[in-house]
């Protein structure tokens, strides 16, 4: 007896997988008091395995005529090349030379890998509709596990950076807000404004200035989207609301809540978080060499902690160019996320997700090592190449 798999069902673990997978696997460890490796590395070899897998089965669609797949492609291997130069013409502490090959094992399967099987997908297929409450149930359950833990431990569940762990409950927060603009009659209302607490209090807790950065971000973004200027008045008097009570906290609030404190610094001071000189110094080893770059790394092995900054400082304009290639599609037929009215209106909530990370790049992490930024680069670019633009009713 042949025993068949729904291809679709197979799309949508895939998925799931790589939007929530990780936030899972990292959830275990502490309350369990084990290593944090030993469920990161095995989720990490699934998705490997999986990707692997999700490549062959639409090996007949791969095609280097596609510019978003020979782009990527090009990239890495371009990046990987400009890796083993400067580790082998540059000085670094010697903690920073024993990542090489850990970074070059990462680049090909934690970052290029999954990316090419995401953009293997036919997205006219995936049923967003069913991932999403599944991404809500997960996250919302992870997190009032997570209070309820951290109430009992005084800690929190997730064992990773304290940005990364203010980015979940970002995720909620977006994907909350969508549903109630876009989807509230699917879904008890009740439900949907707990996760917006639920997840805005999360970005609050962690003491991250990214995580709210990318909620307001998104957010004006989904207002847009509804095409409604009460929502969009509301909006503004929310943000000038919440920037008053930053301000408000500054004066009165005995510096109590971390993440406010880095927002009016940032706000009212212009300050980086220390991240000026890097920004210099980058600026300065891109100037050196402008077409091609220079060192991909600072010699204590820290980046620039800005995504345009450092593709100029270790790729050039060469690799700047080639890496934003892949998104050519994505600006062709952005209408498929500017525009409620075409295509699937859950490809929106997917490209919200995208600019939650694509915020985050902007002020922290390097180039491969956020894979939910890349991960959502090619879900987005995946979509722009397969989706239909038909309007919808």
């Amino acid at each position: 007896m042949k025993i068949t798999v729904n291809n679709n069902f197979i799309d949508k673990l895939f998925l799931l997988s790589v939007m929530v997978g990780n936030t899972v696997a990292i959830s275990f460890a502490k309350p369990l008091e084990m290593n944090p490796r030993d469920f990161s590395i095995p989720y990490r070899i699934f998705i490997i395995v999986f990707s692997i897998f999700i490549i062959y089965r639409e090996r007949k669609n791969i095609s280097f005529k596609n510019i978003s797949l020979v782009s990527l492609i090009g990239f890495w291997i371009f990046y990987i090349i400009k890796l083993i130069y400067s580790f082998n013409n540059y000085s670094f502490n010697q903690e920073v030379l024993q990542s090489k090959n850990e970074d070059i094992f990462r680049i090909l399967f934690i970052v290029l890998v999954p990316s090419i099987a995401l953009l293997c997908i036919n997205y006219n297929k995936v049923n967003f509709k069913s991932i999403t409450k599944l991404c809500i149930s997960v996250l919302c359950a992870l997190l009032v596990f997570n209070y309820i833990y951290g109430y009992i431990n005084l800690d929190h569940i997730f064992s990773t950076y304290y940005i990364m762990y203010g980015h979940i409950g970002a995720s909620l927060f977006i994907i909350s807000l969508f549903l109630l603009l876009f989807c509230k009659k699917d879904y008890n209302s009740y439900f949907l404004f707990f996760c917006l607490l639920l997840g805005i209090f999360n970005v609050i807790q962690s003491m991250a200035r990214s995580p709210l950065i990318a909620v307001f971000v998104c957010s004006f973004y989904l207002i847009l989207l509804k095409e409604n200027k009460k929502y969009v008045l509301y909006a503004v008097i929310m943000a000038l609301s919440f920037i008053a009570l930053i301000f408000l906290h500054e004066q009165y609030g005995d510096e109590q809540i971390a993440s406010f404190n880095r927002m009016y610094k940032w706000i009212a001071q212009g300050d980086t978080s220390s991240r000026g000189p890097l920004y210099r110094g980058a600026i300065e080893i891109f100037n050196s060499n402008p077409f091609l770059g220079g060192r991909i790394l600072f010699k204590d092995g820290v980046h620039p902690h800005n995504i345009f900054l450092e593709l100029l400082m270790a790729t050039g304009i060469l690799g700047l160019i080639i890496y934003f290639l892949k998104f050519l599609k994505v600006f062709q037929n952005a209408s498929i996320f500017l525009n409620i009215k075409k295509s699937n209106i859950y490809y929106k909530l997917i490209f919200a997700l995208f600019l939650q990370y694509f915020t985050l790049v902007q002020t922290s992490c390097n180039l491969f090592n956020i894979p939910e930024f890349l991960y959502f680069s090619s879900i987005i670019i995946g979509i722009s190449n397969t989706a239909k633009t038909e309007e919808t009713e």
